[in-house]
């Protein structure tokens, strides 16, 4: 959680270190234009008897008298590529248009959703044992001026969400006078890969689920099947819970003209009154219930449960910044939100009956065409290898794009 404070004051660091290079070559030129007047040098005419030439030093226009004789220096290359990361959205594989004239008739075996039904909740986050769940505050950033004595006030305009998983746990999930079993995936070793990135954290492999299914012994029901209906049960589920590890907020403001940028971590009130921080937090569901229809016919059926996950904060009113102490380049400040922050996970969840049946499809007769990966072709490119890439497809020299 410390890594996205310490990439922030880095940053701030470089700006304060590019400041004063341009500072340091503002005093140079100073001294060349000195140097140069000293010595006799005319910076607008060569002057043969002395034994050195003068570079004229660019200025602005409201302290130079002959700014279209002072050319902007230029770097001349001899060979340039272009970059080629690509575009950062893609073009998923699509299936081939075709008709009853050019598709074949094939038997497969697959599942038909019987039932299906959709919960959307939202609830409160809470620290990982049930307890109240607070947030300790740092002050990160405040880019323009601000009093220096009193208390100011932040609009926050918008709040960033940090955070490396979100855990799904279903917790007891029952069909009426069903037996309902989960279908346990078999145990996958997690990939192992160097960290190229270690200011990241080390790579723990956890498997990131959002399905779950289990297998349900089916009953009969006489009266519902010889009617070629379904047979209504109660499907319910208890002890439902999401967790989000390593979670940081990142609350973006204004007071005034000043940009004001603080990290929010989460935390627990210890019995003696102060604030520990966190790595998770937890979002309890109540019970979800919900009559389903299922088969009547007594033949076993798969119950499945898809999760959809959004995490949102409520309105942020009141927030209160004050300078308490500034020492040399650095300033540090209290930052307090009197109502407290809402964090709030909003959930959606489908449940469905699926059912194991033989059916007959039409389907194109060719496999799916995979995408050639020419990694040679992609890389290396010998059709403008004339040892100057500045020329068009005529030969002629490319004009300059680069407005100033």
């Amino acid at each position: 959680m410390q890594d996205l404070k310490k990439n922030k004051r880095k940053m701030n660091q470089s700006m304060l270190q590019h400041e004063a290079k341009e500072d340091l070559n503002e005093e140079l030129q100073g001294d060349i234009a000195r140097s140069c007047k000293q010595k006799g040098c005319d910076c607008n005419k060569h002057n043969e008897e002395h034994e050195f030439e003068c570079d004229c030093v660019c200025k602005p226009k409201h302290n130079h008298k002959h700014d279209e004789e002072c050319k902007p220096c230029e770097v001349e290359s001899d060979e340039c590529v272009d970059n080629v990361c690509g575009e950062e959205c893609c073009t998923p594989l699509a299936s081939h248009k075709f008709s009853t004239a050019n598709s074949v008739p094939l038997a497969i075996e697959t599942n038909r959703i019987f039932d299906s039904i959709k919960f959307q909740v939202f609830t409160d986050a809470d620290a990982p044992n049930g307890e109240d769940l607070f947030f300790e505050y740092e002050v990160v950033s405040v880019n323009g001026p601000i009093p220096r004595s009193g208390v100011v006030n932040v609009n926050i305009d918008k709040v960033c969400m940090n955070y490396t998983d979100v855990i799904i746990q279903p917790g007891c999930t029952t069909l009426e006078d069903h037996i309902v079993r989960a279908i346990k995936e078999a145990e996958k070793e997690p990939c192992e890969q160097e960290n190229l990135c270690p200011e990241f954290g080390d790579i723990d492999g956890e498997f990131c689920k959002t399905s779950f299914e289990y297998n349900v012994c089916g009953n009969q029901n006489r009266e519902c099947s010889s009617k070629g209906k379904g047979e209504r049960a109660a499907y319910k589920e208890k002890g439902l819970k999401v967790i989000v590890k390593n979670l940081v907020l990142e609350l973006r403001g204004k007071c005034g003209c000043t940009d004001v940028t603080v990290l929010a971590y989460p935390a627990r009130r210890t019995g003696n009154g102060d604030l520990e921080l966190v790595n998770k937090v937890v979002f309890n569901f109540n019970t979800l219930t919900a009559p389903m229809c299922v088969p009547a016919n007594g033949t076993s059926f798969t119950l499945r449960q898809n999760f959809q996950t959004a995490l949102t904060v409520d309105c942020i009113g009141k927030t209160l910044l004050k300078l308490v102490d500034e020492n040399c380049c650095e300033c540090y400040y209290d930052f307090c939100i009197p109502n407290g922050i809402d964090l709030i996970l909003c959930l959606e969840e489908t449940v469905s009956i699926l059912v194991s049946e033989q059916i007959v499809v039409l389907a194109y007769p060719n496999a799916v065409e995979p995408r050639i990966v020419d990694t040679f072709a992609k890389v290396c490119d010998f059709t403008n290898n004339t040892g100057n890439n500045d020329n068009d497809n005529h030969g002629k020299k490319k004009g300059c794009n680069c407005m100033r």
